[in-house]
């Protein structure tokens, strides 16, 4: 018996499951946003640098602060999300908000905050 029909559907799977995109995701937690970092891995090719930026506002509302993109790289994440966004959490023009608080990081498992 030939192992190479099997090797083969092992290789067409592999190749096939690759060409997914995943949905945008962050790719940091709770600690860095309170340094008021975001980093969030997409692909480009599903996802727009709009919707990464939204999704990066949500992490710093809560500390009453605004997304500011600092550095887009390509190839950084993972194959199906390859591209990494990094923001920080700067405080909008005009505005001088408190330091960032540590009780205020959300946590993985909280509800999303609701639409202002």
């Amino acid at each position: 018996m030939s192992r190479w029909p099997f090797l083969s559907a092992v290789v067409v799977s592999a190749v096939l499951s690759g060409c997914a995109a995943d949905d945008p995701y962050l790719f940091t937690d709770y600690r860095y946003h309170q340094r008021g970092s975001v980093v969030i891995c997409y692909n480009e090719d599903t996802t727009t640098l709009e919707q990464v930026t939204q999704m990066a506002e949500e992490v710093c509302r809560p500390f009453d602060r605004t997304a500011k993109l600092q550095l887009n790289q390509p190839y950084q994440c993972s194959w199906t999300a390859p591209t990494q966004a990094i923001f920080f959490c700067t405080p909008r023009p005009g505005e001088t908000p408190p330091p960032i608080q540590p009780h205020l990081a959300p946590m993985r498992h909280d509800n999303p905050l609701p639409a202002e």
